[in-house]
């Protein structure tokens, strides 16, 4: 999917860079999801009760819907660096959207972090950016390639 702008943009800002967190973070929402199916399987397999199939079905719909809203939040958070600032934009929730940026002049330092296996094992991770004015401005949370998007900010800032 090509991004060719995004609310907000300004004119003659150009966009340098888009970033989305790394699908694995989606892996939390699939064990769960499994959990939950067979979690409403368990009366079916010992029991047998009459009702058991819609159980079954009740914990699939939930499933479902829970992993559509999982998948909304990490589609719709995206992160933009363009020639003049950091614009992110983070999903929280179905009815809750943050927006925060960060002009480039602003930035003091940018730092990145890979913490545990499967950060370091997929190249994932947090990139931190810190301005003159706060001591951690941004987060860019888990981010494929953490240190590339770190020196392409350093570049631009």
């Amino acid at each position: 999917m090509k991004i060719d702008g995004f609310e907000g943009q300004r004119e003659g800002e150009e966009i340098v860079a888009i970033w989305r967190a790394h699908p694995f973070v989606l892996a939390k929402t699939g064990f769960i999801c499994s959990a939950l199916i067979i979690a409403g399987s368990l009366p079916e397999a010992i029991w047998a009760p009459s009702w058991g199939i819609y159980l079954i079905l009740i914990f699939i719909f939930a499933s479902f819907i829970y992993a559509l809203a999982h998948y909304y939040m990490w589609f719709n958070t995206i992160y933009f660096l363009t020639n003049e600032r950091i614009f992110a934009i983070s999903q929280k929730g179905p009815l809750y959207r943050l927006t925060n940026e960060v002009p480039l002049k602003n930035i003091q330092n940018v730092m990145h972090s890979k913490k545990g296996v499967w950060q370091m094992a997929l190249d994932f991770g947090d990139v931190e950016i810190e301005t003159s004015g706060a001591k951690t401005a941004m987060i860019l949370r888990a981010l494929t390639h953490p240190y590339l998007a770190q020196q392409k900010i350093l570049d631009k800032s």
